[in-house]
């Protein structure tokens, strides 16, 4: 009896230490993401320059990265310092894969003011980032339409709606290439969320048709309305994947319909907009060798998305995200030869970035709507 007494006070030491030091979350494990499942040649994306097939690779590996190590380590600043390892090109992707674990961590407790305060604030360079990933993380969690509309009442009412993005990006990314049906989903999204969504579709078909933009133009439209919205996310993706390689992107975004050329820019605006903030130093020397049109047309442009910005917020209208969208591309039309060729004004900018002000962050909507 006493042996058996023995045992159990060992075994409650032992379960007790585990909680404390947080190595119970090893257990989770089970859940990690293997990182030898999410590579080019087994994800069957159409991806073929060494250069390409590297870069994506490493981009998924350091996706996956950032998931595990949020989910599976016993300390609360793993994640934290695996990200802050990792090249400035990849780090935003392992804080997107970090801020889709955040909920199960959690085991399974979320809250938009404790997603924002955890996740969003301490970082807000990669404030994008962490809107979508939590978005992905509905559609891992095969979300509904009203259960993803819940997950995104309460949080930032402009980079909140990030979160269809990132839905939208996990249904087309895994679950189209095996059933286009399953875009369906998006159908039952009420609003502009449809729309946002559309623009995560356009994302992931990049990396899906990297080497065929032919392709990607064929899927994509047949996506009705829509198509405009997913050629506007092959525009932020072209461009955020390649911030040192600019002369790609634009050759991509050279191929795609004139009639989208309006939507694609605006894509291209908002992903030199993301990485110019990611981290202003290393975007400084992505960009120095560029052609000094190409140039002022990249900083007048990330200048006027902040300056929309700004303007959207004082208006504290319900659209906020449709009217930063649309004011945006109508100023691109207006002011930049596509793609990102140069100003169509004679007015010559001064290529620096300054760091943006930072928006509002809350876990309710205090920030738009106080």
């Amino acid at each position: 009896m006493t042996s058996w007494t023995s045992i159990a006070g060992v075994g409650a030491i032992i379960v007790a230490l585990a909680a404390v030091t947080g190595w119970w979350r090893y257990v989770f494990a089970a859940w990690a993401i293997r990182p030898q499942k999410m590579r080019v040649d087994r994800l069957g994306l159409l991806v073929s320059a060494p250069a390409d097939v590297e870069r994506v690779n490493s981009i998924l590996a350091s996706f996956a990265g950032g998931f595990n190590a949020m989910i599976a380590r016993h300390s609360a600043t793993a994640w934290k310092s695996y990200c802050e390892s990792l090249p400035a090109l990849y780090r935003p992707f392992a804080e997107e894969g970090a801020a889709m674990g955040y909920t199960l961590r959690g085991l399974f407790s979320y809250s938009p003011a404790a997603f924002e305060a955890d996740i969003v604030r301490p970082r807000p360079e990669f404030r994008y980032l962490h809107y979508v990933g939590l978005g992905f993380w509905s559609g891992m969690r095969n979300h509904d339409a009203r259960q993803l509309t819940q997950v995104a009442t309460g949080l930032d009412p402009l980079h909140g709606s990030l979160c269809y993005d990132g839905y939208g990006f996990k249904l087309a990314f895994f679950d189209y290439p095996n059933d286009e049906n399953s875009l369906r989903k998006l159908d039952l999204l009420e609003g502009y969320a449809r729309n946002v969504a559309y623009q995560g579709v356009g994302r992931a078909l990049f990396f899906r048709f990297m080497d065929r933009p032919d392709l990607f133009v064929e899927r994509v439209s047949r996506f009705g309305d829509y198509a405009l919205d997913a050629a506007a996310g092959a525009g932020l993706a072209m461009v955020f994947v390649n911030p040192d390689r600019m002369e790609l992107a634009r050759a991509w975004a050279a191929k795609m319909p004139s009639e989208w050329h309006p939507h694609v820019h605006l894509g291209m605006c908002f992903g030199i907009k993301a990485r110019s903030i990611n981290n202003v130093e290393q975007f400084e020397r992505d960009t120095v060798g560029l052609d000094s049109k190409v140039k002022d047309a990249i900083f007048a442009s990330i200048r006027e998305c902040d300056r929309i910005e700004l303007l959207v917020r004082a208006e504290r209208g319900a659209d906020g995200y449709r009217q930063w969208r649309t004011r945006v591309m109508q100023w691109m039309v207006d002011h930049v030869d596509y793609p990102l060729a140069g100003l169509k004004a004679s007015q010559r900018i001064t290529s620096t970035v300054q760091p943006a002000a930072e928006p509002p962050v809350s876990g309710s909507a205090r920030g738009w709507c106080a």
